[in-house]
């Protein structure tokens, strides 16, 4: 992690060389990353199809097995062969983006890194003292939520609404400049999730 601490470090300074301005150079590197780990996420999107697509034919197994969970495991095992589908697909890309983000997030909590700027309306090292910032993450949250489309499963759909506000709860103390890393990297997930979700296959 140290590693990666210091490469996105470097790299957030030579973009504030360029721009001059530190909220934007957070905004930037946020969106090359969300670029750079674009392949896994297709990756994660199609292993996710494929499974939604042997969905009804788990279940039927499921039924078919529900007295034999060794003999279920082993026909769902076949189903996937089969299929030339691998359960764990989807589950990986997120493991590899998920020391990169950890990373660029602990960049910016590194003190001494972020200056004390103002950007917008709200400084990068404090707090949103309108508390817009935290709304809008919860907004986005709720976005993405409705963009993976809702359950069956009624405390899915409560998690729908819940987690939205868990968002804020968890974000309104955060530094400005966290605050404004997790706002672009949802708005940008929320805008490749929709390119993905809607592409041609």
């Amino acid at each position: 992690m140290s590693f990666l601490y210091g490469i996105f470090e470097k790299i957030l300074v030579a973009i504030y060389g360029m721009t001059g301005s530190f909220g934007l150079s957070i905004i930037l590197l946020t969106i090359l990353i969300k670029i750079v780990l674009l392949p896994f996420t297709l990756k994660q999107d199609k292993s996710m199809k494929e499974m939604k697509k042997l969905q009804p034919k788990i279940d039927e197994l499921k039924d078919k097995y529900k007295n034999d969970p060794q003999l279920l495991n082993q026909k769902t095992m076949e189903l996937y062969k089969e299929h030339k589908v691998n359960p764990a697909g989807g589950c990986l890309p997120l493991i590899i983006q998920l020391p990169i983000l950890w990373a660029l997030f602990g960049v910016l909590r590194k003190e001494g890194v972020v200056p004390d700027e103002a950007f917008l309306w709200f400084s990068l090292v404090t707090p949103d003292p309108f508390f817009i910032l935290p709304i809008l993450n919860g907004a986005v949250s709720f976005v993405q939520q409705k963009l993976m489309g809702t359950s069956n499963n009624p405390q899915m759909k409560n998690m729908m609404y819940i987690f939205p506000i868990m968002m804020i709860f968890i974000s309104y103390k955060m530094p400005g400049g966290l605050q404004l890393y997790w706002l672009t990297s949802s708005v940008t997930g929320v805008i490749q999730q929709y390119f993905v979700m809607n592409r041609g296959e």
